[in-house]
């Protein structure tokens, strides 16, 4: 998979929206104040309760194996994927399951190089009646095209925009968030990449011109997850509209520093069957784990409160309840009946429906920053 035959005919035309019109977003629809689904703007009020980081759909085969083109919905997999979820049965039975707990929204962050599919993420949407917003943008180097690094930080921007503003992969499905970005390598989380560096800016940059929400996989340092902010406060993006994920293992300390900037902080990765991928254990203890996480951060005040996300990150066969796991349900389920008590009710509806509502929210676009 590589961007020059893919997006070409968009990376050509980069100027259009970096240069076009007096305000420098000429043709970038207005959408503040509302959410973007794959079926379009709605209401943030209309979300509901909300999980901030799936994959509904993912494939973690290395890129070179993924189709490129919108995959047929109808032959995602004929069966279960070891390595990842692409079986449609499967995915309509979780995702109604989340359904049935009360869930009404589901972001799938699953973007360039892990299978993104626009056309079964509507699919999955009409079928079972929820909410999904589709992420857009790079994971991590791995998964990077490979001409990512010849693409220039323009050209990348211009293809999120253009999965923004009109449609991801040849369709007419908009993606409603930027993310999940992909930062660190498993060896050294202290220090970005460049191709890291050009994914940040370009990221920030369209975040910038269609005011859309950011979420990224912060596989970091917090010294590095700082840099990172700098860099996108240096291209001109309210940090209240960026979610650090994967930092549920910062300690609080940190966390509050994060908060402090404006970010929201999101716990992920967890209902995994005792002992898949070494993250397994007792989901009744898992679940205790992640409510005391959150009591923990909420005692910090009000304002901390309302930064706090908490998704699952499902994205392994793992996690899925016919395999031990919690699945998409696993935290209304599991987690919210042992934060009764421990918190406010409204402290439970901030995290999983206020707080969300808030980041996915898009903001006004803006002309890019001037160097």
């Amino acid at each position: 998979m590589n961007f020059s035959t893919l997006f070409l005919p968009l990376i050509a035309s980069v100027a259009l929206v970096a240069c076009g019109g007096s305000d420098g977003n000429s043709g970038i629809p207005d959408i503040s104040g509302k959410a973007l689904t794959v079926n379009g703007p709605i209401d943030p009020d209309k979300l509901g309760a909300t999980l901030t980081h799936e994959h509904i759909f993912i494939n973690f085969s290395p890129p070179d194996h993924i189709d490129p083109e919108p995959t047929n919905v109808n032959v995602l997999t004929p069966a279960r994927n070891p390595g990842g979820l692409t079986y449609y049965p499967d995915a309509l039975a979780e995702v109604s399951r989340y359904k049935a707990f009360g869930g009404k929204t589901i972001v799938d962050l699953s973007n360039f190089g892990l299978g993104r599919d626009p056309n079964a993420l509507k699919r999955i949407s009409d079928d079972s009646g929820l909410n999904v917003i589709m992420g857009a943008g790079v994971y991590m180097r791995p998964y990077h095209p490979r001409d990512m690094g010849s693409v220039t930080v323009d050209g990348l921007m211009k293809i999120i925009v253009d999965d923004i503003t009109v449609g991801a992969q040849g369709t007419k499905i908009r993606s409603g968030v930027i993310g999940e970005i992909g930062l660190g390598e498993f060896g050294n989380p202290d220090q970005l990449i460049p191709n890291e560096i050009k994914s940040v800016t370009a990221s920030a940059r369209a975040a910038r011109l269609t005011g859309a929400p950011m979420n990224f996989h912060t596989f970091v340092t917090p010294r590095a997850a700082h840099e990172v902010l700098d860099m996108v406060e240096k291209e001109g993006v309210d940090l209240n509209h960026v979610v650090m994920s994967h930092t549920g293992n910062f300690p609080i300390a940190e966390l509050v520093k994060l908060i402090d900037r404006g970010v929201y902080v999101e716990n992920d990765f967890f209902g995994v069957a005792p002992g898949e991928f070494g993250a397994g254990g007792p989901l009744d203890v898992v679940a205790g784990r992640v409510a005391d996480w959150v009591v923990a951060l909420a005692a910090k005040g009000d304002k901390y409160a309302k930064r706090i996300l908490i998704s699952h990150d499902v994205c392994i066969q793992g996690q899925m309840t016919f395999n031990g796991g919690g699945g998409y349900a696993f935290i209304l389920e599991k987690v919210v009946p042992l934060l009764k008590g421990r918190v406010s009710q409204e402290v439970i509806d901030d995290i999983l429906v206020n707080n969300p509502q808030r980041a996915m929210t898009f903001v006004r676009p803006q002309e890019l920053v001037k160097a």
